[in-house]
């Protein structure tokens, strides 16, 4: 698990890491630059002209040896030092000096871009104040250009550490060094990045690692899958119950259905309306089926006594005897709990409840019924800041969903790095909350639970797309591409 520090502690790590290994801070700029530019060279193998430009601080320091690497590389890459400062920091000054051609951009000067690519240097993290005047003239011509554009470090006039700018380059990719920024992982700063890569550049990871940060990104590696030993029966793989689906929802009761069975589960027990009998029969077969009192909804769930999980709110619906049910059950459950969809949104009508459910129980909101449990949230920030509060005050585990889910627990916000855009379709979170009840179901800690489920959700979504694209991905999708998600985590061989 990877440790996600500020632009502040990034800088202390810079400082720390030449003092340790005795080398210059040119020395480590040349460093990242070439990092940046192996990288560079193997998402754009083919591009033969670029336009790199650089602002007169380090991270335009590194745009000007970036440009200087790529010519090494018979790249035509025409450098422009972007001016809006009197003076250059020495290292940017430096490689100002390395380079034989590089035009300087001031207030009022025409860029004249011909090329094929855009290499944004202009502003690294460390930039604090808003964007403005004709810098912002410059990052709108940039962004109108036809041409694809690759920002060093972070997209230019993007803050690390909060949600705040002003002009701000849009990037198509974004070459990082050591470590993702905070910002990265919110919706309002997050779209700026295109598709963001990490590379290392030698940084110290002990150092690193003893950074206070409440942040993480979660690898392959931090994924627990439990063991299947030869003499193991379906007893050992637990017993899940799963509480789910009305009159025209059932789908979404189906995908969880099939989701946990595919997780490992060893029994599951989906207890429905009546009406969804024959559906869930025909579509799960794997499953054991309860059928409630009621026709169209569920309205009087009973506990299985011997459950090492529950999965509540796929498909349920909020009808006023469906609330009422649900209500009295939670109210008597101390099972460890997975609660869904319309689990949540009858939780926000009723948050008192909040402080009866079990320790540990997994919360899977997406923004909407996050914002319904818990308020309205200015932005991503502050909603990783309110589900912290609460996931201590309840003793809690939130699933916060979007396009890096964020796992948040009481002591630490894991942010996910699988998945793509595609899963943003009906019934992606119900196959997440299935997935995440069956690791529980098997024994896992709920917090681990969380995040190996997240995990294993995006790489199928990631499997998925690649054979269906995007566009038309469905839920259905994931689950066909769950087997391979847990499969090649086990065996390491993540593609």
């Amino acid at each position: 698990m990877k440790k996600i520090i500020s632009a502040a502690q990034t800088r202390a790590t810079d400082s720390f890491t030449i003092t340790k290994e005795g080398i210059s801070s040119i020395d480590l700029m040349e460093r990242a630059s070439k990092r940046f530019v192996e990288c560079f060279l193997e998402l754009y193998p083919a591009v033969s002209s670029v336009c790199v430009f650089a602002g007169t601080g380090n991270n335009g320091g590194d745009g000007l040896a970036i440009a200087r690497l790529l010519q090494r590389n018979g790249v035509d890459a025409q450098a422009y030092l972007v001016k809006y400062a009197d003076s250059l920091s020495a290292d940017c000054k430096s490689n100002f000096d390395r380079l034989d051609n590089c035009v300087v951009l001031k207030e009022g000067d025409h860029t004249g871009v011909n090329c094929e690519l855009i290499i944004d240097a202009i502003f690294g993290s460390g930039l604090n104040r808003p964007v403005e005047g004709w810098l912002a003239d410059l990052f709108d011509d940039i962004n109108r250009s036809d041409v694809p554009v690759v920002s060093v470090d972070v997209p230019s006039g993007l803050f690390a550490d909060s949600s705040g700018h002003g002009a701000v380059i849009r990037a198509d990719d974004t070459i990082t060094f050591q470590r993702p920024k905070r910002s990265f992982f919110v919706p309002e700063t997050g779209r700026f990045t295109g598709k963001w890569h990490c590379v290392d550049i030698g940084l110290n990871e002990a150092f690193i690692e003893g950074q206070e940060s409440d942040f993480y990104l979660i690898e392959a590696s931090d994924v627990g899958l439990p063991k299947r030993e030869k003499f193991s029966h379906k007893g050992n793989f637990g017993k899940v119950q799963l509480l789910a689906g009305s009159y025209g929802k059932m789908g979404a009761a189906i995908l969880c259905a099939k989701a946990i069975m595919r997780s490992g589960a060893g029994l599951l027990t989906v207890h429905i309306p009546r009406e969804g009998y024959t559906a869930m029969q025909v579509s799960v077969p794997e499953a054991m089926v309860t059928v409630d009192e009621g026709g169209e909804f569920i309205s009087n769930p009973v506990v299985q006594s011997d459950a090492s999980a529950i999965c509540i709110g796929p498909g349920l619906g909020v009808n006023e005897s469906t609330v009422h049910g649900l209500l009295q059950f939670l109210r008597s459950v101390e099972k460890p709990l997975v609660l869904d969809a319309d689990a949540l949104n009858i939780l926000a009508q009723n948050p008192l409840l909040l402080k009866e459910l079990p320790s540990k129980t997994v919360l899977t909101p997406h923004v909407g019924e996050f914002h319904r449990l818990f308020g309205e949230c200015k932005d991503g920030f502050e909603r990783l800041e309110r589900a912290q509060q609460a996931a201590k005050k309840y003793d809690l585990v939130i699933v916060l969903k979007g396009a890096h889910t964020a796992v948040v627990d009481s002591e630490r916000v894991v942010f996910n790095n699988t998945g793509n855009a595609g899963m943003a379709t009906g019934g992606s979170g119900d196959v997440l909350a299935g997935i995440i009840t069956a690791l529980l179901g098997q024994g896992m800690a709920a917090s681990e639970a969380a995040l190996s489920g997240v995990y294993l959700h995006g790489l199928a979504g990631d499997y998925a797309a690649k054979k269906v694209g995007e566009v038309s991905l469905m839920a259905s999708d994931l689950l066909e591409s769950l087997p391979y998600s847990i499969d090649n985590v086990r065996k390491k061989k993540i593609i």
